[in-house]
């Protein structure tokens, strides 16, 4: 009787054992219902873009389901607000970007989220460069157009939302160059691409894609472009390095995220299924002629990453006096 008690308890704790060696396992497998992958802009848009390349790709390549869900509002403080509060289960990521991330915190009095406190930086998944233009009868160098803004009493750049990176970016510049940079903020891409054209605005910093086409029209010229090396779309524009003016190389970024409290073997699934997807052929290509550079850093590379880019951006920020009231 003694041994046919034992023979039971045994196998029970066997049984229970091997549970706790396979939960790991369960642990870390992705989510098998479907996954809302958040972006805080509309569709059409660039962020929008990115999202869809990047959950078909993950479909693909991990074999999840992915829906993606704009919920555009406040450059990216609503979806990042959302996010930061859905169950930190792997069923919701956010596409976060450069201004939700790294310039709202130090522009804004307030915000719905804390990009540092309630997410978890997944992976960085592609970023996309800038191009300063200006109209096709000004400056042809940036010299050039360094030597004749210091001799204006200010200088008028085009942007396209306040805090936006365009306008960020044209902070830093007139900072760093010595220029009194006056923003001019335009809701309508059109009305900002007429008044450079037309001189009324000395320039502006573009989307590689969004400056291509325009010089090809004439009305604009592209003076330089801020990527680590030039874009096949402007191929005979200098990088920031090669103008003599490299504190404007910089990037508009892309980062996948969850809420804090994800289970790290869980955003350590979603990092390699991240990164998977940016390594896709179809992805590749639909990037590529979108106008991005695909990334899929690690999950210390991305941490480093925007650590970095909060450091850079506060400092421009605080200079420019820049603080909004929600």
């Amino acid at each position: 009787m003694t041994i046919s008690r034992r023979l039971p308890l045994a196998a029970l704790a066997a049984s229970f054992a091997m549970g706790l060696c396979g939960a790991p396992a369960l642990a870390q497998g992705l989510p098998s219902r479907p996954i809302t992958l958040m972006v805080g802009f509309a569709g059409g848009t660039a962020p929008d873009t990115l999202a869809r390349i990047l959950a078909d790709a993950m479909q693909r390549t991990a074999n999840v389901s992915i829906v993606v869900e704009n919920v555009p509002g406040a450059g990216g403080q609503v979806a990042s607000g959302r996010a930061a509060r859905a169950p930190a289960d792997g069923t919701t990521l956010l596409l976060g970007e450069v201004g939700s991330v790294a310039i709202a915190p130090f522009a804004f009095v307030s915000l719905p989220y804390d990009p540092a406190r309630d997410f978890t930086y997944v992976s960085e998944v592609a970023r996309t460069n800038f191009a300063f233009v200006v109209p096709a009868s000004g400056p042809a160098t940036m010299a050039a157009f360094i030597a004749q803004a210091k001799q204006a009493e200010r200088t008028l750049l085009g942007t396209f939302g306040v805090t936006s990176p365009g306008h960020i970016a044209a902070e830093l510049f007139g900072q760093n160059a010595g220029f009194r940079m006056q923003p001019v903020h335009y809701r309508a891409v059109a009305d900002g691409i007429g008044d450079i054209a037309g001189a009324r605005t000395a320039g502006a910093f573009l989307s590689i894609p969004l400056a291509a086409a325009q010089a090809r029209g004439g009305g604009i010229r592209a003076l330089v472009q801020t990527g680590a090396r030039r874009a096949t779309m402007l191929p005979d524009v200098p990088t920031a390095t090669e103008a003599g003016v490299p504190d404007l190389a910089m990037a508009s970024w892309f980062v996948l995220m969850v809420p804090a409290a994800t289970p790290a073997p869980l955003v350590a699934e979603l990092n390699r299924a991240a990164v998977a997807a940016m390594r896709d052929p179809d992805a590749l290509q639909r990037l590529r002629g979108a106008g991005f550079e695909e990334v899929g850093s690690s999950l210390e590379e991305v941490r480093a990453m925007v650590a970095r880019e909060r450091d850079r951006w506060k400092p421009v920020i605080e200079r420019a006096g820049i603080r909004i009231s929600n």
